[in-house]
């Protein structure tokens, strides 16, 4: 077996990764796909997250083979999802409430304004979200960017 990996359960994990999430993601493989959680991947050091939209939700699984890895699956239906970047998780919660978040977690500052852009607005979107004062985000009203950002922040799992 390969000294890269922390083997718990059976199951490898990065030599990097806290075992609070280890011990998250464990107890959620065990549930028997009772529990769906969403990840927050970002900086292991700083504790910034990333802000990933997508692949983010869903089961714990466990890949086949000799080096048995922690899997992403979609939906309780699903046998396969993708590998779970365990060492990066800032943050993991379930319906809405944290279940581990990183020390220094922080998703930086977000702001609405309305588009100015004619282009942008000859394309429907009215307004646009910013992360740390760069553009992050476009929406076609204000409700929507509201709820991005809620969603970007854990509050709400739907965008």
């Amino acid at each position: 077996m390969n000294s890269e990996y922390k083997i718990v359960n059976g199951t490898a994990y990065h030599m990097k990764t806290p075992e609070r999430v280890i011990n998250v993601l464990e107890e959620s493989r065990n549930s028997n796909r009772d529990q769906r959680i969403r990840l927050f991947y970002g900086d292991s050091k700083t504790g910034k997250d990333w802000h990933e939209e997508h692949d983010i939700m869903g089961y714990i699984g466990r890949s086949t083979g000799s080096i048995k890895i922690p899997l992403l699956i979609n939906n309780r239906n699903s046998y396969g999802g993708g590998a779970v970047l365990d060492h990066c998780i800032v943050k993991i919660t379930k319906d809405k409430t944290t279940l581990y978040q990183h020390p220094k977690y922080h998703t930086g500052k977000f702001t609405i304004k309305q588009c100015k852009d004619v282009e942008m607005i000859n394309k429907g979107y009215t307004h646009e979200v910013f992360r740390n004062g760069k553009i992050n985000a476009r929406f076609n009203s204000e409700q929507k960017a509201k709820n991005y950002i809620s969603f970007m922040e854990g509050k709400r799992n739907k965008i």
